[in-house]
């Protein structure tokens, strides 16, 4: 396989799909359609997509620790996406002003993969750090735009 696929893959096509459901997102806001109805629709097609890739995949085994990690990523991805979703529907925020603020969750994983997973040896500290900063000057920027 060549290694630019993973890449494609796993970085290029999610951004993607994720900048499409932001704005589809918005959509649903400015529909009155509130956090709640939106997260049980969005949860409700995820579930879905899960069951299919479930027949298509044949899925690892399940393992309560990995259904407790899925668990609390979805949960955390919920609080997420239904604050989100709120700041959409109740104050009209322009998702453009959203979205480059959004981008900063690289920062988040980054630190979290470095101090509990023990990346940080993985990981080029000057580049981390211009990237860091790089990252939110741009979503600064962006978002005062």
């Amino acid at each position: 396989m060549n290694s630019l696929w993973p890449i494609v893959i796993g970085g290029v096509l999610p951004a993607f799909f994720w900048g499409i459901t932001a704005i589809f997102q918005k959509q649903s806001a400015t529909s009155a359609t509130g956090s709640a109805v939106y997260l049980i629709a969005f949860g409700a097609v995820c579930a879905l997509a899960g069951l299919l890739a479930a027949l298509i995949w044949r899925p690892a085994p399940w393992t309560a620790e990995g259904l407790g990690f899925a668990a609390i990523a979805g949960a955390c991805f919920a609080v997420g996406t239904g604050l989100i979703s709120f700041a959409l529907f109740a104050y009209g925020v322009p998702v453009s002003k959203l979205a480059p603020i959004w981008s900063c969750n690289v920062l988040v994983t980054l630190a979290i993969g470095a101090v509990i997973l023990g990346e940080a040896s993985e990981v080029n500290i000057m580049r981390l750090a211009a990237g860091t900063v790089l990252i939110i000057s741009g979503a600064l920027l962006v978002s005062s735009a």
